[in-house]
């Protein structure tokens, strides 16, 4: 029984190592970083910094322009929660010309070999995000990249048996492709309690 549950892990393993260390594709957000976006940001978050709202006194800043806040970073890629079918189309069609010439994606992903492993509850047990430059209007659509960096063996945790799966995903703007963010992301992957035995 031992034998077969280490056997199992390993099989997960050796499953997930063809797709570590590898970039998948970029994806795009739906729309440009603008000053609209940046100041719906800084009204949740109730930063009054003018560097993010006034363009007189950012342009006399050491930015030379509005900027969005750093931490809005994830908040500027968080997928749309609707987009109308013909924009799909575009955008699909946008992000397959920023793919082109990248080496073909192999079939399945880490996170999918993580579902046929019954592994299908997601929670995020860590991360870090490095900001690296300033970015906001003018920038154009911010573009991401991710790749899956470790894998763990199965762990028994609280909620059940699970694995850490640690990610790294690039943030880009669309002008310019420059690098303007960088995260860490360390996602627990498990079966919950009932299910586990």
């Amino acid at each position: 029984m031992a034998q077969d549950k280490a056997r199992a892990v390993a099989t997960f393993q050796e499953q997930c190592a063809p797709h570590l260390h590898r970039w998948g594709p970029y994806r795009l957000t739906r729309d440009e970083v603008t000053e609209t976006a940046i100041r719906r940001f800084c009204e949740v978050a109730e930063d009054g910094n003018p560097v993010y709202w006034d363009e007189q006194f950012a342009r006399s800043s050491r930015f030379g322009r509005v900027i969005a806040p750093p931490q809005s970073l994830f908040a500027m890629t968080f997928g749309a929660w609707w987009t109308p079918a013909y924009l799909q189309d575009k955008l699909a069609s946008a992000a397959a010309a920023l793919n082109a010439g990248a080496p073909p994606a192999e079939p399945g992903s880490v996170h999918a070999i993580c579902d046929q492993f019954g592994y299908t509850v997601n929670t995020v047990a860590g991360q870090e995000v490095e900001y690296l430059a300033p970015f906001g209007p003018g920038d154009g659509r911010l573009k991401m990249r991710s790749m899956t960096t470790h894998v763990s063996g199965e762990k028994r945790v609280r909620v059940g048996r699970g694995v850490f799966i640690t990610s790294i995903t690039e943030y880009r703007t669309e002008h310019g492709d420059r690098l303007v963010g960088r995260s860490t992301m360390v996602l627990l992957r498990y079966r919950p309690e009932q299910e586990a035995s």
